[in-house]
């Protein structure tokens, strides 16, 4: 009897002891959304994307962008305001956000707005800092949320 019991305690401890592990498994990895608000009359922008100052070229060559989902919202001019039409489909709830005012929209472009699983946890303004600060504190972000 004693070794039944002592048996079925082996197969309950090792059970328990896989668990953690299961349900590590089925847990969904953080995502981590990057958008960047830009207009297509916006000279900043443009020097941005531009292989002149080679800054979104870097960006999207790094490491860290090959683990975020990046999305690009960008409307004609400065002056109007986005549309549901500047937006991605998967990223229209950001649209949604800023329509009910749950958000504003960056007053400041090009702009950098990041995302842990829709909730905002950063945003960057302007190319100024891009180098010294902006990309340095998205690959921060990466790291403190998605792990090395």
């Amino acid at each position: 009897m004693s070794k039944r019991v002592s048996a079925v305690l082996s197969f309950l401890a090792l059970w328990l002891l896989s668990l953690p592990c299961a349900v590590a498994a089925d847990t969904p990895k953080p995502e981590l959304l990057v958008v960047y608000w830009a207009s297509k009359d916006c000279r900043w922008c443009s020097y941005w994307e531009s292989p002149s100052s080679g800054m979104e070229k870097r960006f999207k060559e790094s490491r860290e962008f090959k683990r975020i989902t990046y999305r690009v919202v960008k409307n004609e001019r400065l002056a109007d305001p986005y549309t549901l039409r500047d937006f991605p489909p998967d990223i229209a709830w950001v649209y949604e956000r800023v329509r009910r005012g749950e958000e504003k929209r960056p007053v400041v472009r090009p702009a950098w707005v990041v995302y842990l699983d829709r909730r905002r946890v950063g945003a960057f303004y302007g190319t100024k800092n891009w180098e010294e600060a902006h990309f340095p504190e998205i690959k921060w972000l990466v790291s403190e949320h998605l792990g090395k």
